[in-house]
């Protein structure tokens, strides 16, 4: 019975303190932050089906597209940059894009290569030499198939713009000669457009791409350092938010206790008297 009523005195000064915590904290003019926050394609074209195309527009060899991608770790990121800056330039190929940022204490950076397809493995091999190697991809695109059928397609095109240039030199009404041009008007944009898809599979085949992503080591944990005058200036802030909340929940339940203490008292006068009278009434018989 005495370790219930204890355990219940702990748990009222302990709501009373906490109460107290937060009334004085919303009444302070100061608002104290004791948890700091950190801040901190391929492009795909409609394809219809495949039309024989001539001996002479068939590839000697396969095309295929090859690509890679690589993930480094690295302390030195503007020198690794430069060393495949460097190593393209020095293969025959260049530099299609980079960029460098950070993300709080770690740098990170991404350059994009294209470098001639024979020298394709060989530049993925240095490159593996800069870095701790976290990611290495490597994949290839058979287009063949892809560029005959684009090829006889652009073929048949270019001899029916041919013909309908021998049927314009012929038209001999206005009507005849509009109509002609518009037929030439949608068979020159096809041809464009095939001529378009042509030149980037052949780009594609003949310099491969090398994404490289470069990363940083994550700096080693370091426990925060303490300022122990902020501390004992946040201890400060607390305990007079305690104080403060203590002052305005006793001013605040005043009223209240002024008009509790005579009904408990009266509450216990008669709680006894009936005890008395039960006792002699009990004595008397």
């Amino acid at each position: 019975m005495q370790r219930k009523k204890l355990i219940g005195i702990v748990l009222i000064i302990a709501i009373l303190l906490a109460s107290s915590f937060f009334i004085g904290t919303l009444y302070s003019g100061r608002r104290v932050d004791y948890f700091g926050t950190k801040q901190a394609s391929m492009e795909k074209l409609g394809q219809t089906a495949p039309t024989p195309a001539p001996e002479s527009e068939i590839p000697k060899e396969r095309m295929v597209i090859y690509n890679a991608y690589i993930s480094i770790e690295t302390n030195d990121i503007q020198g690794t940059l430069s060393k495949i800056r460097s190593l393209a330039e020095g293969l025959g190929g260049y530099v299609a894009g980079s960029s460098i940022s950070s993300y709080g204490a770690q740098t990170t950076a991404t350059i994009s290569i294209r470098v001639p397809q024979t020298n394709f493995h060989k530049a993925v091999q240095v490159i593996e030499s800069y870095g701790k190697v976290l990611d290495e991809r490597t994949s290839s695109e058979d287009i063949t198939e892809e560029y005959i059928d684009l090829k006889a397609r652009l073929g048949n095109l270019e001899r029916q713009e041919k013909r309908l240039y021998e049927i314009l030199g012929m038209a001999k009404t206005v009507d005849e000669v509009l109509q002609v041009e518009r037929e030439l008007e949608r068979i020159r944009g096809q041809i464009e457009s095939l001529q378009g898809r042509i030149n980037y599979l052949e780009r594609s085949v003949a310099m491969s791409l090398i994404e490289v992503q470069l990363t940083e080591p994550l700096p080693p944990f370091t426990p925060p350092g303490m300022d122990w005058g902020e501390t004992f200036e946040a201890a400060l802030a607390g305990f007079f938010a305690v104080l403060r909340g203590l002052i305005v929940l006793t001013v605040s339940l005043t009223p209240l206790i002024i008009i509790a203490i005579p009904v408990y008292v009266v509450y216990r006068r008669r709680k006894r008297a009936k005890i008395k009278a039960l006792v002699e009434g009990g004595g008397a018989e």
